[in-house]
């Protein structure tokens, strides 16, 4: 396990302050991307677009402004919807990249840009590069 040079001092009993300097403060944009007309079985309606759709996340990591997307899918079911996490200069530009999603553009999802400040997390990943394995926990 690697130790970061700046862990606090006492995990025990840190100060406000403390805890504060610890917050990443990395500014990105949520895009929530709802389905206009939500079903239980979304893929009749998104399966037209869905190439498409799936082109644009490609494009979107591949330029790098995708930093994470996904459904909204549980143990309860899916309803068509999902969230991308964008990186982007100001949320007019987050908006603007939005805007050209294809679900959105068809009229089948309607999609909202909101302020995501990434502050805390744990993210694990694992490579076994001789195997070509990766593991995302």
């Amino acid at each position: 396990m690697i130790e970061s040079a700046n862990s606090l001092a006492s995990d025990d009993e840190p100060t406000l302050e403390d805890l504060m300097k610890r917050l990443r403060g990395l500014q990105l944009y949520m895009v929530r991307m709802e389905m206009v007309e939500p079903s239980t079985d979304p893929i009749p309606v998104l399966t037209p677009h869905l190439r498409e759709h799936l082109l644009w996340l490609r494009d979107q990591e591949r330029s790098g402004a995708l930093f994470l997307s996904g459904a909204h899918r549980d143990e309860v079911g899916w309803d068509g919807s999902g969230t991308a996490i964008l990186r982007a200069k100001s949320r007019q530009e987050a908006t603007e990249i939005a805007e050209t999603e294809p679900f959105h553009r068809e009229g089948v999802r309607r999609n909202s840009v909101h302020g995501w400040e990434l502050n805390e997390g744990h993210l694990r990943l694992s490579f076994q590069l001789f195997s070509d394995q990766y593991e995302l926990s």
